[in-house]
Order: structure tokens, then C-alpha cells, then sequence
């Protein structure tokens, strides 16, 4: 290594007492900072670079430039031309990688075995000081640019953003197209001269002096500074210093009025934005973030729940919206009723007159201090992100936050700022005010043609605002003081003898509790699952239907009365699966357990109000019908689960039954929901057998329980026999109303067994890079090209999937074969490779420890949620793994990729009209 290039290092950095890494941030001499992360616990190195440049900085005749640039770094360098080099090195020393572009940063990550670290930034650096911008990648990648806009041409989300563009200040460079086309980046397809503008882009804003960097891995902090040294000293500096945009995002005729959108699907939704000025100085005092919390509040009287029982709203989410260096919108986002969309006006008078009392009588400093509380427990007791995880948000929070505060900034909140809170709240008003309504059946007048949304823009009546300015006094009820706050005592001591996997208790008849005091994340956290089997959900899509109402609206009903205990760190979900219905309560020890106990108690004594039902009722049927307008592949994976595992029912089905259900139905097949029920509880984290047997009392006192439901249950559907039938065909030939077309190949594991399990793990690391690079990167099929391996009640299935904008399933279809004929046939050369490495990296991350309590529950929960238990799975498979030669692999692998009979095409594509 050569001496140092850096100018000092600093290492007082504040972090979590729950994280074990040792960090420190060094400047380097031509101005790019870089955070250093020792973790001895970590098994792979990870890189991440942002920098100060997003499609804010795009020409106005090239928009998208800064997208198509993140795109083409990673397309060869100088050193490293073959485009698929970078790619192919990371897999073969099982790293990963990925980047995105944002209004202002762009931010560049991967990660990789912590032994070929160096190789791997000697290979990552170069994108930042020699990419060749080949023009035939030129050529060929502006095609997935065009690809993934196609992809999202019909996404929600992106049509009204680009709405929101289109009706911005046109001066300010919010209005640019971020994503970029063929028809921005491109002279009618010519891309003569955006090799040009790329390379004159990268000149301007890949400055080193606009880059933040993060190198983390178990390295020591002198090695890691070593490496910045050495590779990314070399990076030009001298650029443009940072500077907040000076245009308004907004012109005076854009404030104060209202913008109408129709979408593609049912939606009714009314977002409130009031204009402010931007917030990242305001970071230590987290002012909006507070004000989200009054008006987000969703207890008993709060502005949510007044709204919600007049039936005008189903949900409210507060303080959203979009940020930069001179602006931001706070955003109330509500989903309306069918009465809720004819009183918009009463909605936004409401809205505005609890602004008006916050700024009266919400500013008190016990409010703020209860958010400090909860802040600082979630921040002494943070759960430890994966280092791989850490490094990309680090790297973003080095262009925001003090070097002091790149861990803690996100958690800082240093007292209640006054003023700062009263000139936002004296800026939430009407005159600041848009009002965007999004339905079907609005009046529009424009048309913005890039993903083609039809709306209109319109000035609120002068009257109106008048009024909304001078609002009625508001009703609505404040926080009360929260009792589940209070500050975090140390766990539980560790009952003996200490466990390191759950233990099985049959407590009764059909009711098994799993325990486990978690010996290693000693916090006070946990997570609790109650799984109920039930026959009155899976018998049929009319049964299922009513299960996911029934779901819907116990947590409709529940989300006022628990709202205290979610502002703590406490959070509930109900969902249905092919089980029955399953309740999961996660957060903080104190109080898991009674509010556990609670919720099955109201699980058997619980009713709806006709109104809700009815609201309910008819968004699932909504929801559920405009399904064929969602991304195809989504499409094709909820279909193959229905395919393949029994008592799952396709969403189509599920909306035609749930049509013909009357309330009166409803209501007699809820009598009988837990007439046969069996129940399986899984308690993880700070819990011991005393904590938990207030939940086993309610269980036992509030359900009839049966044993044996859970294993009568059907197995997973053989594939062959879905072939042979022609259900495969019948059922998994999906027409639907999006433009692109996705096919998806699967391969299903002859059983269970660890064999079969590896293997078909083994074949999807091996055959996923190849894929990619042949479908992808070269042919350019479309911007959706990968591999998954998903085991199904421990059946293993390979699927690998393609969705295009450009060709038709079938063209897919042949393609996909002809690739996988050609990949069989060079199997045994390619693995003689390749192989022996990949077998390393599967080993390895099979015995990869848990980072963290939420990812060891979520394990241990998979491994116990079917009725075949087993927690030496992983290990067994590394043991096959470790045991087997590279040769006796490759002939498992060519015989899955031959076994016609266990595999099987599904395919999605446009409806014809």
C-alpha cells in the first residue's frame, strides 16, 4: 500500500450501545470523505459511493442523463472493458451489487466475500474516474432505459409523480423527466451525441469533492484507510461545491389549488400538501417529524379517528412527501370512502382547522419529550443492520448529517424548536395549500403524455379559501400521555439452562407454544406469532374471501384502540394464509404479551359497523378486480403459489366470491370461524415461560381447540400432474390489462429432501448470472430478467423469469429455451469454473449467523410455521454441500435442467381487445 492520502481521521462518532462495529471518517486530499467500518462479525466487505448528482443536474434537452449514467458505470472501465466483468466477479466471490438515482444524489453499493476485497474496488473505484462509455453498450443499454420506462408506464405511483412535475414551477429542476426514454436521451434514436453529454456530465458532477464514501467489512480501520488511499485517491476532484436550488418550486398560480388525476385503477384518495421550505437544517430537532406525529395521531378523538367514524376516510398517513435543498411538501395522504369522496371540502376544512389547534395548544414540551423517549429507546436498542445495508444509508447520510452524527442524525431530536414549529404551522394553510383528488371519474381537461395521465389544474375559489382560512374551532382531542412509554429496562435475566432453539410445549390439546429466550440479542424486544389452522378459511374462495374481509377489518377496528401501543414500538398484523389466519405482534417486551392476550380476546368478540363492512367490503372486490393491471410477473408468481399450493385461491376468484357475499352470510360463517381451530404460538426475544402464560390463559380460556388440523392439510401440488391434466396451461396462460408480456419457467424439486433442496439452490446461484448476461445485458429482452429459488412447504422450486415491453411471450418463451438447451450444454465446462466457488459462498451463507432478533424470528418462524419442523435444515444442506464433489454437482444440476417432467412454463400477457 502507498503511504496515506488522507488529511485526518475522526472517530468520535456517536452510535447505538447494541452496535459492536467501530467506526471512523477519514478526508481524503482531493476532497472525498469516507466513513470506515470495522465489523469483526461480518464475513463479507462492502463499498458505497454517493454522489452529489441526480436528474437535477440533467440537461434540459438530455433528461434522464443521470439515470442512463448510473446505468453505463457499470459497463466497463479502462482496466476492465467486457461489460459483464464487473457482474461476473461479484458472483463468483458471492457479492451482490446495486445503485439508484435520486432528485439530487446517486448513490453506488456492492458488497463481496471480505477476501477479495481489494479486487473488488479495484474494479468499483474505476467507475468513477475511467469509464469508457463503449458505444456499443451506448447503443444497446439506452434499450433497458427504454425497457424499465416501459415497465412503469402504467405504475400509480410514477403517473402521478410525473403529474406532480408537470404542475410544478417549470424553472425549478423538479420538473425534468428523472427516468428518461428513448425519445429524451436520443435524436429518433440516434445516440451519436449521448456519448457526449455522458461524458461532459461525468466531467461536471463525478467530482471527488462531491462524493461521499463508506468502505466496511471486518478489515481493521488502518486497512480500510489504506484502501480508500490507494483506490479512490485518484478520483478528480475540483467540482462545482454543493448549493441549494434558488427557483421557488412552486409559482404563486400553483399554490392553492386543487389537481384532479385519474387513475388506471379504482382509487380514491385525497393528498393534502402544504408547501414548506426545506427541513435538512432543522435535523436535530425533527420539527416536521413532530408535527407528523400530532396530525398523524390515530387514537381515540384524534383528527384520524373523527374522520374515520363520520366513514369519510380509511386511512391517514401524515408528513410524507417530497424533500430537496429548498423545499418540502407535508403531506397528508387519506384514502376516502365512497362519502369521503363527496365531502372533500369538509375533509380539508377539518385538516385545517387542526393545524390551527395544534399551533394553539400542541407545542407543549411533555409531547415532545414522549417523542424523545420513544426515539431514544428505538435508537439504545437498535436492531444491527446488516453491514451490507449500513453502508449505502451511511454513505447518503454523510451529505446531511455531521461526521458526529452519520449514525445518529436519523435519531437526534435535541428539544422542541419553537419557532421553527410555528413558522410551519403558520405556512400549513389554505394559501399553501395543493389538494390532489385521485379517482376514475373526475373532470380532467389535460394530458401529460410521457405516461399519459389524464387531470387538471385548478385555483381553489378565492371564497373557499377564504373560509378554509377562518375554519370552525376543531374538535378533535390531542395525545393524552401515552402509559406504554416509559423508558427501556434491561431484559430479563436468562432462565437456565439457556437455549439456543426453541422448545415445544403442547399446553393442551391442539394448542403448541414454541419458546424461546433469545441467549445472544439481549434486548428488550420480541416477536410473538399465534397461527391458527382453520378448515372455515381454506375451504373454499368464498371462505378465503371472507377471511381477508374479516382481517381487513379487525385491523380497521383495532388501529384506534392500539394506536398508543404502535406509538411505543408495539405493532400488530392479522393476515390470512393457507393455514388459516395468523396474528403477529412484534416490538418491545413490556406489554408484547398483554397486548397479545387482548387481541385474541377480541378475535371472538368483536363487531362491525354496517358502514365499514360495506366500505370494506367493496375496496377488497376493487382492489381485487383491478389486480390485471399490476406488473405481469407479480401476476405470474401469485398465480404459481395458487398453482401449487393447495386451498390458495387465484385474486380473480377471490373477487367473485366475495361479490355474492351478503352481510347476513358473513356474519354466520364469523360465528363459526373458531369452531375448529388449532393453535400454534411461537414467542421469540426477551420472554420466559412466566411472561408468556397470560397469552396461553386467553388462548385457552377464549378458543375451542382441536389438535391434528394442521397435518391433515393437502400436500404441494405435483408440477407433472398440473401438466399432464393441462391445468398448467388452462390456468397459467394469464391475460391481463398491462402492456408487457412475462414468462416464467419452473422447475420443481422431486421432494423434500436436503438433497433436492441443495441442489436447486446450488442451480439458481449458478445459472443466475448467466441468465442475466445473456438475456439482459445482451439480447435485451426487457429490464425484468432473473432467478429465485423458493421452496414451497420445503418442496424447492427454481423459477427464472423474463418480462418485456419488446416481445411478445411466445418470442419470450423460445428464447429462454434456446438459452437454457445452450447453458445445459456447456454445463460441464462452465462448472469445472465456477462451481467449486459458488459451493463456498452457499456454504457460507447457510451458516451465516443472524444479524439481528427481526431476522432470527422471521427464520425460526419459517422453520416452525409447517408442520414438519426441523431446525438443522441449513446445516444439513451445508453438510451436502461440503460432502459432495464439484462433478457429483454438475450432474444433479444437468439432471434438473433435463427433468422435462418436473417443469413447466407460465405466461402473461395484454388482454386483446
Amino acid at each position: 500500500m502507498e503511504p496515506s492520502n488522507s488529511l485526518e481521521r475522526f472517530s468520535d462518532i456517536i452510535k447505538s450501545p447494541t452496535d459492536h462495529r467501530s467506526y471512523a471518517v477519514v478526508t481524503l486530499t482531493n476532497g472525498l470523505r469516507c466513513t470506515l467500518v470495522h465489523d469483526a462479525a461480518a464475513q463479507q466487505s462492502t463499498a458505497a459511493l454517493a454522489v452529489a448528482a441526480g436528474h437535477f443536474q440533467d440537461p434540459i434537452d438530455s433528461q434522464g442523463l443521470a439515470h442512463f449514467l448510473e446505468h453505463m458505470l457499470f459497463l466497463g472501465t479502462e482496466k476492465y472493458p467486457e461489460a459483464t466483468a464487473y457482474q461476473d466477479f461479484i458472483h463468483q466471490h458471492g457479492g451482490h451489487h446495486n445503485a439508484w438515482t435520486g432528485t439530487e444524489y446517486s448513490n453506488y453499493y456492492c458488497s463481496v466475500d471480505a477476501s477479495q476485497f481489494a479486487p473488488l474496488l479495484d474494479r468499483f473505484s474505476r467507475f468513477f474516474y475511467q469509464p469508457t462509455f463503449n458505444p456499443d453498450w451506448i447503443a444497446k443499454e439506452v434499450n433497458g432505459i427504454e425497457s424499465e420506462f416501459r415497465l412503469k408506464k402504467n405504475d400509480e405511483l410514477r403517473r402521478l409523480y410525473q403529474v406532480h412535475k408537470a404542475t410544478s414551477n417549470p424553472a425549478h429542476p423538479f420538473a425534468k423527466f428523472s427516468v428518461g426514454n428513448l425519445a429524451t436521451l436520443t435524436q429518433d434514436g440516434d445516440t451519436s451525441v449521448l456519448r457526449q453529454n455522458l461524458q461532459q456530465f461525468f466531467a461536471t458532477w463525478y467530482r471527488a469533492n462531491r462524493m461521499t464514501l463508506v468502505l466496511a467489512g471486518p478489515q481493521s480501520l488502518d486497512v480500510l484507510e489504506d484502501y480508500a488511499c490507494h483506490y479512490f485517491s485518484v478520483i478528480p476532484g475540483g467540482g462545482p461545491a454543493k448549493q441549494a436550488e434558488q427557483q421557488p418550486l412552486y409559482l404563486p398560480s400553483q399554490l392553492g389549488v386543487q389537481l384532479n388525476v385519474r387513475p388506471l385503477k379504482d382509487a380514491r384518495r385525497l393528498i393534502l400538501a402544504f408547501a414548506l421550505p426545506e427541513i435538512d437544517s432543522d435535523y436535530p430537532f425533527k420539527t416536521t417529524s413532530f408535527l407528523a406525529h400530532l396530525l398523524g395521531y390515530e387514537g381515540p378523538g384524534s383528527l384520524y379517528a373523527q374522520l374515520h367514524r363520520s366513514n369519510l376516510i380509511n386511512s391517514l398517513s401524515a408528513g410524507g412527501g417530497i424533500s430537496g435543498s429548498n423545499f418540502k411538501d407535508f403531506n397528508l395522504n387519506m384514502q376516502l370512502t365512497a362519502d369521503g369522496l363527496k365531502h372533500t371540502g369538509r375533509i380539508t376544512e377539518q385538516v385545517i382547522a387542526a393545524v390551527r389547534h395544534i399551533r394553539e395548544q400542541g407545542l407543549q414540551e411533555w409531547r415532545y419529550e414522549e417523542r424523545q423517549i420513544a426515539i431514544a429507546n428505538a435508537f439504545r436498542f437498535q436492531e444491527p443492520a446488516r453491514t451490507s445495508d449500513l453502508a449505502p444509508q451511511l454513505a447518503i447520510n454523510m451529505h446531511h448529517y455531521t461526521a458526529q452524527d452519520i449514525i445518529f442524525g436519523d435519531y437526534r431530536m435535541a428539544g422542541l424548536n419553537h419557532d421553527k414549529a410555528n413558522q410551519l404551522l403558520q405556512q400549513m394553510d389554505a394559501e399553501h395549500l395543493r389538494m390532489t383528488l385521485i379517482h376514475r371519474d373526475l373532470p380532467v381537461r389535460e394530458h401529460e403524455p410521457i405516461y399519459g395521465t389524464d387531470y387538471q389544474l385548478q385555483a381553489i375559489e378565492s371564497q373557499v379559501l377564504t373560509a378554509w382560512q377562518q375554519p370552525p374551532a376543531s374538535t378533535i382531542q390531542l395525545p393524552a400521555p401515552n402509559s406504554y412509554l416509559q423508558p427501556l429496562e434491561s431484559p430479563l435475566p436468562l432462565s437456565e439452562p439457556v437455549q439456543q432453539q426453541p422448545q415445544l410445549q403442547e399446553v393442551a390439546p391442539g394448542l403448541q407454544l414454541w419458546l424461546l429466550q433469545d441467549p445472544d440479542f439481549r434486548a428488550p424486544k420480541a416477536h410473538i406469532y399465534c397461527q391458527f389452522t382453520l378448515p372455515q378459511v381454506t375451504a373454499s374462495a368464498s371462505h378465503y374471501a371472507c377471511a381477508r374481509l374479516w382481517c381487513e377489518l379487525m385491523i380497521d377496528r383495532l388501529n384506534e384502540a392500539c394506536y398508543d401501543a404502535e406509538v411505543a414500538g408495539l405493532h400488530f398484523n392479522i393476515y390470512p394464509q393457507h393455514y388459516g389466519i395468523t396474528l403477529h405482534i412484534s416490538g418491545y417486551s413490556h406489554g408484547a404479551v398483554e397486548l397479545a392476550a387482548d387481541l385474541l380476546q377480541r378475535f371472538v368478540a368483536t363487531d362491525f359497523s354496517a358502514a365499514r363492512w360495506q366500505d370494506i367490503h367493496q375496496k377488497l372486490q376493487s382492489n381485487w378486480q383491478s389486480a390485471l393491471a399490476n406488473k405481469p410477473l407479480n401476476l405470474l408468481f401469485a398465480r404459481l403459489n395458487v398453482l401449487l399450493q393447495p386451498q390458495m385461491y387465484a385474486l380473480s376468484d377471490l373477487a367473485l366470491a366475495l361479490a355474492d357475499v351478503t352481510r347476513q352470510q358473513f356474519d354466520d360463517w364469523r360465528q363459526a370461524l373458531f369452531n375448529r381451530a388449532e393453535l400454534k404460538i411461537f414467542a421469540h426475544g426477551d420472554l420466559n415461560s412466566d411472561r408468556v402464560g397470560p397469552l396461553l390463559q386467553s388462548a385457552r380460556q377464549h378458543f375451542r381447540l382441536t389438535a391434528g388440523l394442521q397435518e391433515s392439510m393437502p400436500a404441494t401440488h405435483e408440477l407433472s400432474d398440473l401438466v399432464d391434466s393441462g391445468r398448467l396451461q388452462q390456468r397459467g396462460q394469464l391475460q391481463t390489462r398491462h402492456s408487457d408480456h412475462a414468462v416464467l419457467f419452473v422447475i420443481q424439486g422431486a421432494n423434500t429432501s436436503i438433497a433436492e433442496q441443495t441442489s436447486l439452490l446450488l442451480l439458481n446461484q449458478f445459472i443466475q448470472p448467466h441468465l442475466f448476461n445473456e438475456l439482459r445485458t445482451r439480447q435485451q429482452l426487457g429490464y425484468l430478467v432473473g432467478s429465485t429459488y423458493m421452496p414451497i412447504e420445503q418442496r424447492p422450486h427454481l423459477l427464472m423469469y423474463v418480462q418485456s415491453s419488446r416481445y411478445d411471450a411466445a418470442q419470450v418463451q423460445a428464447r429462454m429455451k434456446a438459452f437454457l438447451k445452450n447453458f445445459s450444454e456447456q454445463l460441464g465446462a462452465v462448472a469445472k469454473e465456477e462451481l467449486a466457488g459458488i459451493q463456498h459462498y452457499l456454504i457460507r451463507k447457510l451458516r451465516e449467523p443472524d444479524t439481528n432478533l427481526r431476522l432470527r424470528s422471521q427464520r425460526l418462524w419459517n422453520t416452525i410455521a409447517p408442520a414438519e419442523v426441523s431446525f438443522d435444515r441449513l446445516e444439513r444442506m451445508a453438510q451436502h454441500l461440503e460432502s459432495n464433489s464439484t462433478s457429483y454437482f454438475t450432474s444433479e444440476l444437468c439432471k434438473h435442467l433435463l427433468a422435462t417432467e418436473r417443469q413447466g412454463f407460465i405466461t402473461a400477457g395484454p388482454k386483446e381487445l
